[in-house]
């Protein structure tokens, strides 16, 4: 039963994280034919798909009633996950069952059997806690607005941080747990982007959000809001990390890519953004290089000799991909990896995102999740194998 503490959580529920693109997966061992749709042929070759097959949910805590997002890196001999807003079927320690974001981890590496989320990051009651902490000014704003008798106007107001891709970095034994912070009033739909930030988890010091810009009025912050926030997508090639920020449009989202070197990510000014045709320390000068989703996940598949991007298509049922020889392209022309399975009637599917941590064939069959709703307060990450052919 959900808790007195998360009696908003309808309410929530209208503001909940990224709710803006769909996919859907049919039953286990559907053909191939069933899934895949002819790509769109471009100046790239693309990988057609062999085969597509459900599954079926990832199993994960069961006090976890549902939760989005689903970012993965490997650290540590670890699959490290992140999601945002988290719903629980017991309280935690602040008496709320409703976290904004969670982490999770697995030492199993081996997907064909299914991925199993063994370990949390838990709270002294046991219930999965926010891994990405709030500052203490952040905290104490959220306490001061919280509920229907708050202690200063509005009510309900509140900062929440919501993770992004994860990105490893073992040679400084860290893993970076990029995050957008958002400003929202739980009960009104929206929600304001402030910004996003790259904390940082340690084996030694758990996670910390660094000081990034100093001087500003938020100074964890990498990346104010009003721009790309470049945390929909990251990789890191030859110990340089790219990262990709994408912008909404008309049923599409326009991607832009940053880079910097892994052992300055922490530091602005070392960031560059690609212009189209070279790289400038100016972000107002970045371009798009591809229409993706909200979330991408963008790898190097080694037996293909490509990087490729699976994502969710906005606003629709359909996982798509592209193809690049370069993390800043030219990308192919999108193609469907699959289509899939309905959730609840009047809701999408969304955070179609791969797990490369989990490949084989040197990146030929690879592992996909999304969210899929199964009822109210209650969704589920289905998994599919993906399995390409050559170019």
């Amino acid at each position: 039963m959900v808790t007195l503490g998360a009696r908003q959580d309808g309410m929530r529920l209208l503001t909940a994280s990224m709710t803006l693109l769909a996919i859907s997966v049919v039953a286990p061992g559907a053909r191939a034919s069933d899934l895949a749709g002819p790509p769109h042929p471009g100046a790239l070759g693309i990988p057609p798909i062999v085969s597509a097959t459900d599954l079926g949910p990832l199993r994960q805590n069961a006090d976890i009633r549902g939760r989005d997002g689903g970012w993965s890196a490997a650290w540590n001999g670890r699959s490290i996950w992140t999601f945002g807003d988290t719903v629980l079927k017991v309280p935690g320690h602040d008496g709320d069952s409703w976290s904004d974001n969670s982490l999770s981890w697995t030492m199993d590496l081996d997907g064909s059997d299914g991925i199993v989320l063994d370990h949390d990051r838990l709270d002294a009651t046991g219930a999965p806690v926010e891994a990405i902490p709030l500052t203490r000014k952040e905290a104490a704003f959220n306490f001061l607005h919280k509920g229907d008798d708050c202690r200063v106007q509005p009510c309900n107001a509140e900062y929440a941080l919501w993770p992004g891709p994860v990105v490893a970095d073992p040679a400084r034994n860290r893993v970076f747990l990029f995050y957008l912070k958002i400003y929202r009033i739980i009960g009104r739909l929206g929600w304001t982007q402030i910004g996003s930030g790259i904390a940082v988890w340690t084996t030694d010091g758990g996670v910390v959000r660094p000081i990034e810009s100093p001087g500003s009025p938020d100074p964890t912050l990498m990346f104010p809001g009003g721009g790309p926030t470049f945390t929909s997508g990251s990789i890191v090639v030859a110990d340089v990390l790219y990262s990709y920020g994408c912008e909404p449009g008309f049923l599409v989202q326009d991607c832009k890519v940053a880079r910097v070197p892994l052992a300055a990510a922490l530091e602005r000014d070392a960031w560059q953004f690609y212009t189209g045709d070279a790289w400038s320390s100016e972000v107002t000068a970045a371009r798009a290089v591809f229409q993706g989703g909200a979330a991408n996940s963008v790898f190097w598949a080694e037996q293909l000799g490509l990087f490729v991007n699976v994502y969710s298509q906005p606003l629709g049922d359909d996982v798509m991909y592209r193809v690049a020889q370069a993390p800043e392209g030219p990308w192919s022309d999108d193609a469907l990896a699959f289509s899939g399975r309905p959730g609840q009637p009047g809701t999408f599917d969304y955070f179609g995102l791969a797990h490369p941590e989990y490949a084989e064939e040197d990146g030929r069959t690879q592992y996909v999740t999304y969210v899929r709703a199964t009822g109210p307060f209650a969704w589920e990450f289905r998994q599919v194998r993906l399995v390409f052919g050559e170019p």
